[in-house]
């Protein structure tokens, strides 16, 4: 590899504006400012998206929970008990198992999600604008393949 001035030759050959894992954090970051500055800086986005996730699977277990939310266990467990603290979300012990617990979003958790869902509809609506609309939905779908949530068909 040539060096260019300033520049060793190891280095020449890397560009930072196109590597994947910058060009996503760049992007979280990104995403993490719109979100704060339409829904606010009370809540966030996981919080948002684990209320999400109880509202569509009430009562459901916390291992059913780590499988929608894409949270693992240690995370999910932790944000639980502050939920409950703060009065968003409830548990209960399953009937059938003692050892397994049932989650549900609390009427307040529900208040909350229901005012904050249009803004946070918005949030990625914005993130998405840049892109030309045809590109909208591949982007999505590529992300989607990236986490393993969707297979890419070869063709």
């Amino acid at each position: 590899m040539a060096e260019t001035e300033g520049e060793p030759g190891w280095l020449c050959e890397f560009e930072l504006l196109d590597a994947p894992g910058h060009l996503l954090r760049r992007n979280h970051q990104r995403s993490y400012e719109i979100f704060c500055q339409v829904v606010g800086t009370d809540v966030t986005r996981q919080q948002i998206a684990l209320l999400i996730t109880l509202a569509k699977n009430p009562g459901a277990s916390q291992n059913h929970l780590v499988g929608t939310s894409g949270f693992d266990k240690s995370t999910l467990k932790e944000m639980l008990g502050r939920r409950v603290d703060r009065g968003w979300v409830q548990r209960s012990r399953d009937p059938t198992d003692s050892r397994c617990w049932n989650i549900h979003i609390t009427p307040a958790g529900e208040a909350l999600l229901q005012e904050r869902i249009e803004r946070v509809a918005e949030v990625q609506k914005e993130i998405l604008a840049p892109l030309p609309a045809d590109l909208r939905p591949v982007f999505v779908r590529c992300l989607r393949i990236l986490l393993g949530l969707e297979t890419a068909k070869p063709g």
